[in-house]
């Protein structure tokens, strides 16, 4: 099966109610309130991307299928949410959202990336784990809508000046 071009970009006001959509049905994570997602792409700390698919698929290129925000204070950065539609997950999203992520936080000179993610997904953990993060910490009972842990992972980053050394 032919891989599909999935573009990644800055987030859009326009893109914001399709977001709210995503985060509703992925009833886990963080619930954000549209002006959280506004107010943080306005921020120059914040990293606010979403994922569409390349419009000669035939798709309306407003069309969006996931999306990443974070934030990046001095050399470090937090991956907050991250989320793709239910119907188009295990398609590469989620890894193309972090992988550009890693590549605008590294070029900001960000050298460690965290992030938690419920003990319990799984398939979260593994995709974490196959980007190069490992276990750093335990928030025991972080999740407050039913007291489940938090794994605190870390993945460390080459800034722009370190990928040309040996």
């Amino acid at each position: 099966m032919e891989a599909k071009p999935i573009i990644i970009r800055d987030l859009r006001p326009a893109d914001v109610a399709t977001i709210i959509e995503i985060q509703q049905a992925s009833p886990q994570m963080a619930q954000w309130k549209a002006a959280d997602y506004e107010k943080l792409a306005r921020n120059p700390n914040g990293l606010a991307l979403v994922a569409e698919w390349s419009a000669e698929l035939g798709v309306q290129s407003s069309a969006v299928a996931g999306f990443l925000a974070g934030r990046a204070i001095g050399d470090e950065a937090e991956i907050q949410n991250l989320a793709v539609r239910a119907d188009q997950r295990r398609q590469g999203i989620a890894r193309a959202l972090v992988a550009e992520a890693h590549q605008r936080l590294a070029a900001r000179g960000v050298r460690n990336v965290f992030l938690e993610v419920r003990r319990s997904n799984l398939a979260a953990r593994a995709l974490y784990s196959s980007l190069g993060y490992t276990e750093c910490g335990l928030r025991r009972q972080y999740y407050a809508s039913d007291g489940e842990d938090a794994l605190v992972l870390r993945r460390e980053l080459a800034t722009a000046s370190e990928k040309g050394r040996w």
